[in-house]
């Protein structure tokens, strides 16, 4: 009504200017002429602004939200899917574990979304013809933690060097490098537990300490079975931490550096299956039980280094990333082994053999990217490890890439590998990859 009494009033205005510039015997004739028709204009705009305000409150609106805020007024999760495809062309036969030509090598489905004011969900389902269906990762996250500190619960990717964070269809390779394959897990080591970690810079730079337990560092092995849990005691827990040290050394380059450390105990198998006595349930009594494995601690140390390069003005077209992983794995030499049980009367009889690795190992690997165009990039890389399948003899491999990507939920990429085993042995592999994604899925940590 402000608004409509002001037009009326600027109306008036301009016709009692109009008149005054007049003679007056027009200005008197004209007068009330002037007058009604200055009223009547201004009744026909009250009504028109009148009528205009009214269909604004008419019709719906869409209200404001505060920034930061949620996206989705009826609390609905983000849900995503991806799919990895590989195929392999090598020429003495496909590498892949199911021996596939061409395959679906994984769908993942995940669903996130701010579960309260306190907490940030996220679940991520594996979909695959060798595990079916797997929770790959679910956790809560913390959003309100004071001192900058954040805590995660459940399922995660443990926070052990640089590429064990990224999900394998995100990698710059179509697969994860062979130290982590053999000295962690092919498809990244998980843990389930608690996560918590805080970023701090008490010398000028950005650091982050994050520090895990979880009920074990390796998920049960098919066909091992031991005489106690692993985890029946506190010391069997697995646990981690690293240190992250992160440096802009320009205005278009930065380094990280981290450290990483992980110990706890698994199980590693014997020579032969034996029959021991293990205390069963709250009634004191022992109860046979066929063990071929036995519990030993594991330990892995590791240092990774990144350097990314990408100028401010030629960023989008131009980058480059160098990275390199170094582990070290630490395996008890003489665990305690199970007292095998006489077939007649009490005593012992024999005793087992150890099977498992009875020594450390080393490996590492070197990978460098860059970017030839706006959405192209070449990368190589260089494995060594020495592996435990084959007692430590080296593995040695290079690889080059190709990678395209269509748009930013599309993924193709070609790569040649030589793998040169420890009998020297070169064998080539060929491999093609196609990744899609669709929903809003969220990037990896930086």
């Amino acid at each position: 009504m402000r608004i409509t009494r002001y037009f009326a009033t600027c109306l008036l205005l301009v016709a009692s200017a109009a008149r005054a510039q007049q003679p007056d015997t027009i200005r008197s004739r004209s007068k009330a002429d002037s007058i009604a028709k200055a009223v009547r204009d201004s009744v026909e705009l009250m009504n028109a602004l009148g009528a205009a305000v009214a269909d604004t409150t008419q019709r719906p609106t869409v209200p404001l939200r505060p920034q930061g805020g949620s996206t989705n007024p009826r609390l609905l999760p983000d849900f995503s899917a991806v799919g990895d495809l590989v195929g392999d062309l090598s020429p003495k036969g496909s590498t892949q574990p199911d021996h596939s030509r061409l395959g679906v090598r994984e769908v993942e489905l995940s669903v996130q979304a701010v579960v309260d004011p306190y907490f940030r969900g996220d679940v991520f389902l594996g979909i695959s013809d060798l595990e079916k269906i797997s929770i790959e990762q679910a956790f809560l996250t913390t959003t309100s933690l004071p001192n900058q500190l954040e805590l995660k619960i459940g399922r995660f990717l443990l926070p052990f060097g640089k590429q064990n964070l990224t999900h394998r269809h995100d990698l710059h390779a179509i697969e994860y490098p062979y130290v982590l394959q053999k000295l962690l897990s092919d498809d990244g080591l998980k843990g389930t537990g608690l996560w918590g970690s805080r970023v701090f810079a008490p010398f000028g730079f950005f650091q982050e300490i994050q520090l895990t337990a979880i009920d074990r560092i390796s998920p049960a092995t098919d066909g091992l079975t031991t005489a106690e849990d692993v985890n029946k005691s506190l010391g069997g827990l697995g646990f981690s931490a690293r240190l992250r040290n992160y440096v802009d050394v320009s205005e278009a380059a930065n380094v990280e550096l981290s450290f990483s450390a992980m110990t706890g105990k698994r199980d590693q198998p014997l020579d032969a299956t034996y029959t021991t006595l293990v205390k069963g349930g709250s009634n004191s009594q022992f109860v046979p039980r066929d063990v071929n494995a036995t519990i030993a601690r594991q330990s892995t140390f590791g240092v990774d280094f990144t350097y990314r390069w990408r100028p401010l003005q030629q960023g989008l077209y131009e980058s480059f990333i160098l990275q390199s992983e170094v582990m070290h794995q630490r395996n008890e030499r003489n665990p305690a082994l199970p007292v095998a049980e006489c077939p007649f009367g009490a005593g012992t009889c024999g005793v087992p053999a150890y099977a498992g690795p009875a020594r450390d190992y080393t490996g590492a690997y070197v990978f460098a990217r860059y970017q030839t165009g706006q959405r192209r990039f070449i990368g190589a890389r260089y494995d060594y490890v020495q592996n435990p399948e084959t007692n430590g003899r080296t593995l040695n491999a290079g690889s080059v890439y190709l990678e395209w990507f269509p748009s930013e939920f599309t993924k193709l990429m070609a790569g040649y590998e030589g793998l040169k085993s420890a009998d020297a042995t070169l064998s080539n592999r060929l491999l093609l990859q196609a990744v899609f994604s669709m929903g809003p899925h969220k990037p990896h940590p930086f």
